[in-house]
């Protein structure tokens, strides 16, 4: 199975070719197999399904949400993309740190390991694609160090670098996300994100960026992007109430062509929930974000 371009491409310097990055943008649905309620994934249910589903529907690439990538059967998962022509852009790692409190911060030696287990069995999962495995929630937080913010930053870095090494060895990349004050309490802009990645080192740790958070974080969202170049390796698209982009009234176009200025051409994945029901969401977002893309 051939991988996609080179990812520093998509993390890249600026490019007065905006128009060109813009159409090399890939809008990618979320999927997962037991999400519920309100969760932000836009198709649920068995890959078997929800796979076939999209691609009907015009979806050629897909960020999955997993809780442990060992469990699954690869190559039966491989062979279902490439069935339905689908790419693997990321996987969502979140519920590890949800359902078993394992995180890369933690002050248990033991659950940093597990967590970096964890994130090594992702890393498997996309390596033919040289996709992003995303570190959201399973980075921690610092009451997973018992309030010791600089004991918690600390055993953050050291295993981020860790995991850099594991994703060279894999070929993959790592997007640590910048989330907003509510859900963490470190790094909750682009700059202080960039910071952060600068004492881990490792060119294979870049940033994922989510328009929620930067809505409730950011001064400037186009400045703080373009602030962003040579840093950002994925990015989560939503409208600022977690419904389709285009619902509510985040400003999409602004932040589309500051990403199309750094150059970045990688994927725009739906974290969005599925109201008012998958079919409608997903044909809303394609055909608005494929709006603005067309004129940037």
């Amino acid at each position: 199975m051939e991988k996609t371009v080179e990812m520093e491409k998509i993390a890249g310097a600026e490019s007065s070719a905006s128009g060109v990055v813009a159409a090399e943008m890939k809008i990618a649905a979320t999927a997962s197999v037991d999400a519920s309620g309100d969760d932000p994934i836009l198709f649920r249910g068995p890959f078997e399904e929800t796979i076939p589903q999209m691609a009907r529907m015009g979806y050629r690439a897909v960020e999955l949400h997993i809780y442990d990538s060992d469990e699954l059967d690869r190559e039966k998962l491989w062979a279902l993309l490439r069935k339905n022509q689908v790419e693997l852009t990321s996987i969502g790692t979140g519920s590890a740190y949800e359902r078993d409190g394992i995180c890369l911060g933690s002050g248990d030696p033991a659950k940093r390991k597990a967590a970096i287990r964890r994130l090594e069995g992702h890393m498997k999962t996309v390596s033919p694609w040289g996709a992003v495995v995303i570190v959201g929630l399973i980075a921690g937080r610092v009451a997973d160090c018992g309030g010791n913010r600089e004991e918690f930053i600390c055993n953050l870095t050291e295993s981020l670098k860790q995991c850099g090494e594991l994703a060279e060895k894999y070929g993959v990349w790592l997007g640590f996300e910048v989330m907003n004050q509510f859900e963490s309490d470190y790094a909750v802009t682009i700059a202080e994100g960039k910071e952060l990645l600068r004492q881990v080192g490792s060119r294979r740790v870049k940033l994922h960026i989510d328009t929620v958070h930067l809505n409730i974080e950011e001064d400037d969202i186009a400045a703080a992007v373009r602030n962003g170049a040579g840093y950002i390796i994925h990015v989560h698209i939503a409208d600022n109430n977690r419904w389709y982009p285009g619902h509510a009234h985040y400003d999409f176009k602004e932040t589309l062509k500051a990403l199309a200025e750094i150059g970045y051409c990688g994927a725009l994945a739906l974290e969005i929930t599925n109201f008012p029901d998958t079919e409608t969401a997903a044909k809303r977002s394609l055909a608005y974000l494929n709006g603005i893309l067309a004129v940037l």
